[in-house]
């Protein structure tokens, strides 16, 4: 039976007739699929399937898992038998220096409190065995065989450029990639998030492809995939349109990322075998190491890691790729739903593939050459945001994905994660060990500290003449980074609070979910900017603390070995506090072709913030003298 219902039949209903509005009506009909269940729907199906769900954190895999094994004629040994000999030798007296060591640590008179041995012990065991890491990664150095030819594979070679990347850096990086020695055909494509007019021309002249996502609301999303302001989404338009569809294998660059002529033959040569997914390169950021110390001091700390810690890792153990440059198998790609998410997209791409089963090959030969941190500011900028990001994997994608894995993938990941928040872990104990024991009066150990410098230098020698090996044979990256260098001093003791920042801001993250926006690191020096003097809020209260506990414990008269300690710290802090105002000052006037003295307004409140910590550091080492003779009468011992 059908009723037509008049407007007017609402209004004269009787007071016992119940009216349901029609959105509270069940209605059988199907509805249509939210925008989510259709992006999931997507990457299930370019996934191939292997993607089950998909979470702003990263996808989630099925249970299908294909283990694929490299073959035994791609790799190479990358040194001569006698390095290798050379190198087992120092890694042996490596050994017996740190088991000596521990003996020596650990004898009973040391000892003062079982707690103050268990946490001195702790934060040691943390310093002086991580190059076992170092040490089993360099045991065995392969590289890719070049007597492997390169396969004949359809390429694209890609730039990514934001609006922010001045148009002359991506040109530059472009003619370099259409100059490659290369012995097959390839494609040059820049993704360009706003092109102009002008970047269309040249390019079209050049018969270099333009791809971007202005304007296309979907590659603008909030969160991964496809996320706004960020490399994944703008790739992501890409290998949507073009990259999976048209091509077999795609080397990426950052568009400051010049690529020598040998480049894309180095980089797409381990593809010849079909178990590699993806191929990772040296992150040489030094087109601009003269220019700013931040940059040189990130590139001599890494020079040992982009080089023979890399290669380590061929033949099974996961290379790591690095943003600014690698290359993927578009099959692989597709299998894990994209490029990973979060700002460390390099480094999540590789865990996921490898969780897909895929291997991974580190090309040294591979060079592009790319600019660091201007800046002191743009240094600790990348410091925090890659912290937070690898914090934000280590919670969203570590627990899905490693259980996957084999088992020395598992240590090899696991490490990697847990690395930064145990880092700074340790770094802030060691801080506060010293004032801690002032303060409190606690006597942690009795150990002579002559002895102590001593054994540690027994441990730390071999480490030094094994990189100077490696540098001589020409494997680091830059190979002529130094062994040792001031500014490699530097950038560990300034970076290391705001890596600590990173990491809370990455679990915070997890706690309260809300929208990052990740910051591009300026190209090129616009002016003379300035250095905003919170930037150095952590080394200032480093050393007025140090300083004052310092001054706290010799009036006080009791724990004296401690209190140079915290004299040593304040020390070191008070001279960053100082030293990182003048290298800014030196810096932009060189840069701007002005005068010191002109200069010297970028950074006038940090150098006086800097000058005053001399106050009560100078405090602290005028009382410390009549104590001097005191110590020095028990051969330094603590307390």
């Amino acid at each position: 039976m059908t009723f037509a219902l008049s407007p007017r039949w609402p209004a004269e209903a009787g007071p016992n007739v119940v009216i349901s509005s029609p959105s509270r009506q069940h209605d059988d009909r199907p509805q249509p699929p939210s925008e989510e269940e259709q992006l999931g729907d997507a990457i299930r199906e370019l996934s191939g399937g292997n993607v089950r769900e998909i979470r702003p954190s990263g996808p989630t895999f099925g249970d299908r898992l294909e283990l694929r094994a490299l073959s035994a004629d791609l790799m190479t040994p990358a040194l001569r038998r006698g390095d290798r000999i050379r190198i087992a030798l120092f890694s042996v007296g490596w050994m017996v220096c740190f088991i000596y060591f521990w003996l020596w640590w650990l004898q009973p008179q040391n000892r003062s409190s079982f707690t103050g041995m268990m946490l001195n012990s702790a934060v040691l065991l943390y310093v002086t065995a991580i190059p076992l890491y170092f040490l089993l990664s360099v045991a065995w150095l392969r590289k890719p065989d070049p007597k492997v030819a390169v396969p004949e594979l359809r390429v694209a070679f890609v730039v990514t450029k934001a609006p922010s990347e001045p148009w002359e850096t991506a040109r530059r990086t472009l003619e370099c990639m259409l100059a490659q020695e290369y012995p097959h055909a390839y494609h040059v494509w820049l993704c360009d998030e706003d092109p102009t007019d002008e970047v269309l021309v040249w390019c079209r002249d050049n018969y270099v492809g333009v791809c971007t996502r202005k304007g296309v609301e979907a590659y603008h999303r909030t969160s991964w995939p496809r996320r706004t302001r960020c490399k994944e989404g703008n790739l992501a338009y890409f290998y949507d349109n073009y990259g999976y569809q048209y091509y077999d294998v795609v080397a990426q660059l950052d568009c400051d990322h010049v690529p020598e002529p040998g480049y894309l033959a180095a980089m797409v040569r381990p593809f010849a075998d079909p178990a590699v997914g993806y191929v990772a390169a040296p992150s040489m950021c030094d087109a601009n190491a003269e220019d700013s110390w931040a940059a040189r001091g990130r590139l001599y700390r890494e020079a040992v890691w982009h080089g023979p810690v890399q290669l380590g890792h061929n033949g099974g153990l996961a290379p790591m790729c690095i943003g600014s440059h690698y290359a993927v198998r578009t099959e692989a790609l597709r299998e894990i739903g994209g490029i990973g998410p979060e700002l460390a997209e390099d480094f999540s791409t590789t865990f996921l593939l490898n969780s897909a089963g895929w291997q991974g090959a580190f090309a040294i030969d591979a060079e592009a050459h790319g600019d660091g941190p201007l800046t002191f500011a743009d240094a600790l900028t990348q410091e925090f945001q890659w912290s937070r990001s690898l914090t934000t994997v280590l919670f969203g994608l570590l627990p899905r994905h490693l259980p996957r894995m084999r088992g020395p993938l598992k240590v090899r990941f696991g490490f990697s994660l847990v690395y930064y928040p145990l880092n700074g872990a340790v770094l802030t104990s060691g801080l506060l060990l010293a004032p801690v024991a002032v303060l409190a009066g606690i006597q942690w150990v009795h150990i002579d500290y002559l002895s102590f410098v001593w054994h540690m230098a027994s441990v730390s020698v071999w480490l030094l003449l094994l990189v100077r090996l490696l540098r001589k044979r020409g494997l680091l990256r830059p190979a002529a980074a130094p062994v040792l260098s001031w500014e490699n001093w530097l950038f560990t003791l300034t970076g290391w609070p705001y890596v600590v920042r990173g990491v809370v801001a990455g679990a915070m993250s997890v706690i309260r979910p809300r929208q990052i926006t990740f910051k591009v690191t300026p190209k090129g020096f616009g002016g003379m900017p300035e250095l905003p003097a919170k930037l150095l809020a952590p080394y200032l209260t480093f050393t007025l603390f140090l300083s004052s506990v310092a001054l706290y414990g010799e009036y006080r008269g009791h724990v004296l070995g401690y209190v140079l300690l915290c004299i040593f710290g304040a020390t070191s802090y008070s001279v960053v506090s100082i030293l990182v105002p003048l290298l800014h000052i030196r810096e932009a006037a060189r840069a701007a072709g002005a005068r010191w003295s002109k200069a010297l307004r970028t950074a006038r409140l940090p150098l006086a913030l800097g000058l005053a910590t001399l106050v009560p550091l100078g405090f602290a080492m005028a009382h410390y003298v009549p104590h001097l003779a005191a110590v020095l009468d028990v051969h330094l011992h603590l307390p």
